[in-house]
């Protein structure tokens, strides 16, 4: 991934789709403090307002400094202190027609937009880069930072990575290993290219200090109703190298009360949209849940496992109503991590049976197969690979992540596609997450395991015993 930065530009009668160094982007509306604009070719000016920003332009703000752009679909961008941002793709020829295009590197520091034309119609060409990550936007107003490990903004308190915080809208941060997307009042965090990204359980503080755009005024307290920041601090798990309590949730949709991380793990459906025509697929670890007189279908298997479904869509789980079965999974024998057999080194674990899965409408699925892949040395999942069909749809997807994120409250993210999802569309993306114990005793022989995944306005979930093999 190219560690450069990318900023949004503004094009004043721009025509074709050459992204050509020197094209029309934007202007400044104003600058305050130490801001230069350096050009393509590295040539130096100061930032100065009514000057223009062409493609190929790197704004750079000393502490304290900050500019403000106005661009040419209708966005305002403002580039934070101690900040380098760079407009490296910019097309708009006055109308939404799919050409139009922004790409923006993120070297270090941050900015805060407003998205315009381009991130409103054609979202995917809408792109910010960072060395470890890309984002996008799914029409919003939103803030992203990079902070690198060494350099001027190191040692800032904040987790070197990349954050991406919405303040209106949706936005994703994407690795090579896999993708979430962030809802309003969330922040999207990755560390480095190789990590899975996830959400964090609170805004860090220093998005208290973003400057808004329109008034590129700090916040104040209180802050007004668009903009107002939580000011919390991050906390670092330093043994774990994670953020505490990190949520990797990466499916839209309704809100529910986070699990305890200790409890049954559960597989379920929540509702929106009219009469829950649409549906989100969410898993848990301790989530609470009331059967409301839901009919219920158990089982039971090895190691002390034993499972519920409960049916009628009368349950409600994490404070709001299932919009589907719900399926839980339990065991009395359960292996804390800490009692896992130092010989153990890698294994593979396959479904084995358990309370099923089923769509958001409905629908009972087929779990085809569903394969987690451990190692027990790093204690890592190294890949959670489900397939599963239900009528003319299929669903993959592929995930992984600690052994603290597995086993708490967090889940490891997942990812794929939904075959059938949506009518002529092709796979539209999939994303989720799933939970997970080890049963049975220190040498671990089986696995117990929830999951829920969301595609297209269509989800499912479920919940599953699996051998060690």
């Amino acid at each position: 991934m190219k560690q450069t930065v990318i900023l949004v530009g503004l094009v004043f009668g721009a025509v074709g789709t050459n992204y050509a160094f020197g094209q029309s982007a934007g202007v400044v509306q104003f600058a305050a403090g130490d801001v230069k604009v350096v050009s393509a070719s590295g040539s130096e000016r100061a930032a100065r307002k009514g000057a223009p920003v062409v493609v190929g332009d790197t704004l750079m703000t000393a502490p304290g400094a900050l500019a403000q752009l106005k661009m040419g679909d209708g966005a305002i961008v403002v580039v934070q202190p101690e900040s380098r941002l760079t407009v490296a793709e910019f097309h708009y020829a006055g109308v939404e027609d799919g050409m139009e295009k922004v790409r923006y590197r993120l070297e270090r520091g941050g900015f805060r937009a407003v998205t315009g034309a381009i991130g409103r119609t054609h979202k995917k060409n809408y792109l910010i880069e960072t060395p470890v990550a890309q984002m996008g936007v799914r029409g919003t107003d939103h803030e992203s930072y990079y902070f690198p490990a060494t350099g001027p903004v190191a040692g800032n308190g904040a987790k070197p990575g990349a954050y991406n915080k919405v303040n209106t809208g949706r936005t994703y941060i994407r690795t090579g290993a896999g993708e979430i997307e962030i809802d309003p009042n969330q922040v999207g965090f990755v560390a480095s290219a190789g990590e899975m990204p996830l959400i964090l359980p609170s805004v860090p503080g220093f998005f208290n200090r973003s400057i808004a755009p329109r008034s590129a005024r700090p916040a104040v307290t209180p802050a007004p109703a668009a903009a107002q920041f939580v000011n919390v601090e991050q906390v670092v798990d330093s043994e774990a190298g994670l953020l505490n309590g990190a949520h990797t949730s990466g499916a839209r949709g309704p809100q529910v009360a986070p699990g305890s991380g200790n409890g049954p793990l559960v597989g379920f459906t929540i509702g929106a949209g009219d009469s829950g025509s649409v549906t989100f697929g969410k898993s848990g670890n301790g989530v609470p849940a009331q059967q409301n007189g839901a009919a219920v279908v158990s089982g039971s298997g090895s190691w002390g496992v034993s499972w519920e479904s409960w049916q009628g869509n009368a349950a409600t789980v994490g404070g709001m109503q299932a919009s589907a079965p719900a399926h839980f999974i339990d065991s009395t024998m359960k292996t804390a991590l800490s009692d896992l057999s130092p010989t153990l080194t890698t294994a593979t674990y396959s479904f084995a049976g358990g309370p099923g899965a089923t769509t958001g409408a409905g629908a009972t699925a087929t779990i085809t197969s569903l394969n987690v892949g451990v190692n027990f040395s790093t204690q890592s999942i190294t890949n959670y690979a489900l397939n599963a069909t239900a009528g003319n749809t299929v669903w993959t997807a592929n995930g992984g992540g600690s052994f603290t994120q597995f086993t708490g409250p967090a889940g490891i993210s997942l990812s794929g596609n939904c075959s059938g999802c949506s009518q002529g569309a092709g796979s539209p993306a999939a994303s989720g997450t799933a939970h997970g114990a080890f049963v049975g005793g220190p040498m671990a022989p089986g696995m117990i395991t929830s999951f829920g995944l969301s595609a297209a306005g269509k989800s499912l979930s479920g919940a599953a015993l699996l051998d060690k093999q």
